[in-house]
C-alpha cells in the first residue's frame, strides 16, 4: 500500500466513525487502565478512553505533505522505532490503515511515558510540536502549533490533566558535562574506516573542530554539549538519536546516516561505553578505553 492510502485511509476512517456515531467515551474524571500497563502508568492515573478516541487520532493527521514537516507523526514514529514518542506500525487490513486495540494500548504506554500530570504545559508530548516562539522545543519533525491555543494542544493538555496532580515527569538523567568534554567530544573528530568525521556534516552544530593544534575552549565544549543534547533522550540510550544514526540497520540503527556507520554491533565498546554517559551512568574526566584518543591534544 503506498504512503497516500497510508495517510489518507485512517482519516477517511475517523471521518465515518465521527458520521456514525463513536462509542461513549468514559467521563474525563474516570480512570480506564490497561490490565497489563506498567505501574508507572498506572501510577499517573491517565484516561486510555480519552486518549485513544481523541488523543491517538491527532497522531494520523495529515499535515499537507508527506516528508519533514509536512507530514503526519506516524510518518516518523513508527518507522523510527527508537524514538522517544514509539508508536506501533500501523495494521493494513481489508484496505483500511488502524491501531488493532492491543496496539494502541501500547502507543498509550508509551505516550504516557512523555506526559507531566503534574505540570502538563512541561511535557515533552507538548513541548516538541509546539513553536519555539510559544515556549516550545525543537523538533525535527516541525512546529504543529503556533499557540497553546491551538485546538490539538488543548486536546492533548485535557488529556494529561485527567492524570494524578501528585504524579510528575519521569526522572530525567543529569548528564555530565565534563564527561562530554573529556570522553565524548573527541569522538567527533576521530573517525573510523570508511566512515567521515562527524565534523564533516555536523560542524555547524554539535561537532565543531577543535581549533588547530589545541583542544577546544571550555565555552567551545559548552556549546556543543548544548547542541548535542537535541539528538539525545537523557537516561535512554535506545531512544537517542545520537547512538541510532551512526549505527548500522542490520544491528539496529537508522535505515538513512549520510557519514556513513561507526558502528556494527550494538554491543561496540566505543557505543556501549557513550550509552553509559546517556544513562547518567558516566562522569568525569577519567574515560573508559574505548573513549580514549589522541587528538586532539590537551595542553
Amino acid at each position: 500500500m503506498n504512503i497516500i492510502c497510508r495517510i489518507f485511509l485512517p482519516l477517511l476512517l475517523t471521518i465515518l466513525l465521527s458520521a456514525c456515531g463513536a462509542p461513549e467515551s468514559t467521563p474525563t474524571n474516570a480512570v480506564a487502565i490497561p490490565d497489563y500497563a506498567d505501574p508507572g502508568i498506572i501510577a499517573k492515573g491517565l484516561d486510555y478512553e480519552i486518549y485513544r478516541d481523541s488523543v491517538e487520532p491527532i497522531f494520523l493527521r495529515h499535515r499537507g505533505g508527506f516528508v519533514g514537516s509536512d507530514t503526519s507523526c506516524v510518518a516518523c514514529h513508527t518507522s523510527q522505532a527508537n524514538a522517544p514518542l514509539g508508536l506501533q506500525p500501523l495494521t493494513e487490513e481489508n484496505r483500511s490503515v488502524f491501531w488493532t486495540e492491543e496496539q494502541s494500548r501500547q502507543n498509550f504506554e508509551n505516550v504516557a511515558k512523555l506526559v507531566n500530570p503534574a505540570n502538563p504545559e512541561l511535557s515533552r508530548l507538548l513541548l516538541a510540536p509546539l513553536a519555539p516562539a510559544a515556549g516550545g522545543e525543537r523538533h525535527s519533525g516541525g512546529i504543529f502549533w503556533n499557540s497553546t491555543e491551538h485546538s490539538e494542544y488543548q486536546v492533548v493538555a485535557g488529556w494529561i490533566a485527567t492524570g494524578n496532580p501528585e504524579i510528575g515527569a519521569d526522572p530525567v538523567a543529569d548528564l555530565d558535562f565534563e564527561f562530554f568534554r573529556s570522553c565524548v567530544q573527541p569522538v567527533f573528530v576521530n573517525p573510523i574506516d570508511n566512515a567521515m568525521p562527524c565534523t564533516e556534516c555536523h560542524g555547524g552544530e554539535f561537532a565543531t573542530p577543535p581549533p588547530e593544534g589545541s583542544y577546544w575552549t571550555e565555552a567551545q565544549s559548552r556549546q556543543s554539549f548544548e547542541d548535542l543534547l537535541y539528538l539525545i533522550d537523557p537516561g535512554r540510550p535506545e531512544s537517542s538519536r545520537f547512538l541510532h544514526k551512526p549505527l548500522h540497520p542490520e544491528a539496529g540503527g537508522d535505515l538513512m546516516h549520510n557519514g556513513g556507520r561507526r558502528w556494527f554491533s550494538a554491543d561496540d565498546p566505543e557505543r556501549l561505553a557513550l550509552s553509559d554517559w546517556v544513562r547518567g551512568e558516566a562522569a568525569g574526566d577519567q574515560c573508559p578505553p574505548a573513549l580514549q584518543f589522541d587528538y586532539p591534544p590537551r595542553l
